[in-house]
């Protein structure tokens, strides 16, 4: 057996393996998790991935790659921006991203090539009713019941009504680099939700390893998210926990010269461990999983069409999409069936521009 010499190879191997160490700490150990706490981040950002099922994890050449895969990052060129905009329910539900990336003359390893990306994820949410401070309870009887909660409707407790925002908001420092035949990348995440009077403030980081090429147009990458365990410490003296996941991926590419086109098939798989149970396509025990695929086709490299299926094969979980590139500017669409917790379609269009 060759022994490995200190290299940025054998480095990679190393991160690896711990990365499993850390990510695999939580299962055995009592659930602690939060379910679905900090989910509004997990759309990530851009309509590019959004249109191809949210199978971006061993693409992400774009810009979003600082929440897909910031491996990615290490193939950073020039100075990208990204921004995109959402709104649910009328503008009842507000969501934005926010990148930028640009490729760097140094790298911290020493590899060959390296990129950085700062990033915002944002959600709003206006007019949420509160009504902790109503005396509903009538009767005395230490509850509220249906009829009590009716009085709300009633012009002498409805005028207490007190309506608040909601204010999520992610911050993501990202660093990717070429080490060896793969890249290699990682973001630090701040974040920070305000809901009324309660606020909470959170610390993780993500991990991803990217290989090009593994196996003739075959790229492999993979997402260790939240590999640190993130920790939600609210004001209320409550705290939630994002528990560690893993998202393997694939992505092939087949050039079609004939039509001066290519085609891309994407596929990942959304493996967690905080117990979703059936609210995930897959489940067993506390391991559940989300299958993700989806495909591109370019012309020219000027205008793209996209289609997938984000976990499930209904109607609901088809997205679709478009893109229009005219150097330096790409703007992209994407439609997404309707979302587990929200009975709406998604449209998401999205802008980026390279300098």
């Amino acid at each position: 057996m060759r022994l490995c010499r200190f290299n940025l190879g054998c480095a990679v191997v190393s991160i690896v393996a711990l990365a499993i160490v850390l990510c695999a700490q939580p299962w055995a150990g009592p659930a602690l998790a939060t379910k679905y706490a900090g989910a509004f981040m997990e759309d990530g950002g851009g309509a590019r991935p959004l249109g191809m099922g949210s199978a971006f994890v061993a693409v992400a050449d774009d810009p979003s790659a600082v929440f897909w895969n910031p491996a990615g990052l290490a193939l950073a060129e020039k100075h990208n921006i990204m921004l995109m905009h959402s709104e649910r329910f009328g503008d009842l539900i507000d969501r934005d991203f926010a990148a930028y990336t640009q490729s760097v003359g140094w790298s911290i390893l020493g590899g060959q090539g390296a990129g950085i990306g700062l990033s915002i994820i944002r959600l709003g949410i206006d007019d949420i009713p509160f009504t902790d401070h109503i005396d509903l309870d009538t009767n005395g009887d230490g509850s509220v019941d249906d009829e009590e909660i009716l009085q709300l409707l009633e012009p002498e407790y409805r005028n207490q009504i007190i309506f608040k925002s909601d204010q999520e908001l992610a911050f993501l420092v990202s660093y990717g680099e070429t080490a060896g035949k793969w890249d290699i990348g990682a973001s630090l995440k701040i974040v920070r939700q305000n809901i009324g009077d309660y606020s909470s403030l959170g610390i993780g980081m993500d991990f991803g390893l990217l290989r090009r090429q593994l196996w003739k147009r075959l790229d492999f990458g993979v997402k260790f998210q939240d590999l640190t365990t993130t920790y939600l410490s609210w004001s209320t003296g409550h705290n939630e926990i994002i528990t560690p996941a893993i998202v393997p991926g694939f992505a092939y590419g087949i050039p079609l010269a004939e039509l001066n086109a290519g085609l891309l098939l994407a596929t990942s798989f959304e493996t967690r461990f905080d117990n979703r149970r059936s609210a995930d396509q897959y489940w067993a025990g506390s391991l559940s999983m989300n299958v993700q695929v989806g495909a591109e086709i370019s012309f020219s490299e000027a205008v793209f069409l996209r289609g997938g299926f984000d976990s499930g094969w209904s109607d609901d979980a088809l997205t679709a999409g478009a893109g229009f590139r005219i150097r330096p500017l790409t703007v992209d669409y994407a439609y997404a069936g309707k979302h587990a917790f929200f009975d709406e379609v998604t449209h998401r269009i999205s802008l980026t521009a390279t300098f």
